[in-house]
């Protein structure tokens, strides 16, 4: 009764309301090489990103301004701040150099989380939390799970190619779960303030509204944020597609056939954030190319249909008109031998 009760709440969180999912077994060894090149896309991109921070790095360590560390930097207090973002500094380059050669290593893969650590540590040391470097690290954290070893010792092994898909969907499952988060507490804002009579989230002004706070607080002029304050109608939709992209991202985990389109929306939406608000996450548009616009775990081809009937929530809608794609998978299980391959 509990497995059926689990297979119920699988089958609704993956929109599939079939009684049975079609096992990809025989997709899982081109899955697993797209994952592997993904991972080793990470860590050349890692190097690129310690390149580029080594300048902010020693400034940092160079300048006078008010040191207030947090909890990973509280020894800054023993080493002093030039000596300690020198050793950050020699810290990060040397895990980058080990990443692209050696990350195949647990251990290797543990010193750059490490040294990720005490980048982010320091930047945000200073009486403000930056959060560009978060995603970053918790993917990080997250590829330590991945199986050790050399690939062409262990890549013939079943359980290492699944272990591998796992903790690479382990990695998507919690960016998912990040932009989950933030538009939950978008969305419960939101209806407090409509429940209480005022304006809030979901008011048709509400995109200009905090469009024109953030100008008068930052004393910017955004691409298109003059357009929304001024025709504040053209912003409410916008508004509601990002509280929905937002809200129900963790939805899309289980939903290969939405990867790619959801990771070119929340591409969209961080181009959005700079052309509405100059704030800038370069980071986070490589994390949602990587994952979910090169997910290994989406079909090779994109049927609009199997996308419409996927989109969590308002997909029901969607249900009665559209018949299943008639490429689509048959019920039945596949036979045993084809299962082995």
């Amino acid at each position: 009764m509990i497995f059926g009760l689990f297979r119920r709440i699988r089958r609704f969180l993956s929109g599939n309301l079939e009684a049975r999912n079609f096992p990809r077994f025989g997709k899982h060894r081109g899955m697993y090489d797209s994952a592997v090149w993904l991972v080793r896309f990470y860590y050349i991109a890692n190097i690129f990103f310690v390149y580029n921070q080594l300048d902010g790095i020693r400034n940092l360590g160079l300048s006078r301004a008010d040191l207030d560390p947090v909890w990973p930097m509280i020894w800054l207090d023993w080493t002093g701040l030039k000596l300690g973002s020198l050793l950050i500094l020699h810290l990060s380059v040397l895990s980058g150099f080990l990443g692209i050669v050696a990350w195949h290593m647990r251990s290797v893969r543990i010193l750059i989380v490490l040294s990720q650590l005490m980048v982010a540590g320091l930047y945000n040391s200073f009486g403000a939390v930056n959060h560009g470097l978060h995603e970053w690290f918790w993917i990080a954290f997250c590829f330590v799970f991945l199986p050790s070893g050399k690939l062409s010792e262990t890549s013939d092994t079943r359980t290492h190619r699944f272990t591998f898909l796992a903790v690479f969907s382990m990695a998507q499952g919690l960016i998912l779960l990040f932009y989950s988060l933030s538009g939950f507490y978008k969305v419960r804002l939101a209806l407090l303030a409509l429940l209480n009579g005022q304006t809030g989230g979901f008011a048709p002004e509400a995109m200009a509204l905090t469009l024109a706070n953030r100008m008068l607080q930052t004393n910017t002029n955004p691409v298109w944020g003059p357009l929304i304050v001024e025709n504040y109608t053209i912003g409410w939709p916008l508004y509601l597609f990002l509280y929905y992209i937002e809200f129900v991202s963790i939805m899309v985990f289980l939903r290969p056939d939405l990867h790619r389109i959801w990771g070119i929306c929340l591409i969209a939406f961080h181009f959005g954030t700079f052309l509405f608000m100059e704030i800038t996450f370069a980071a986070h548009v490589l994390i949602n190319g990587m994952l979910f616009v090169c997910s290994p775990f989406a079909p090779s081809g994109m049927s609009w249909r199997r996308m419409l009937r996927q989109l969590p929530i308002i997909g029901l809608a969607f249900r009665p008109f559209l018949k299943r794609d008639s490429h689509a998978p048959a019920k039945s299980y596949p036979k045993q031998a084809n299962a082995q391959t």
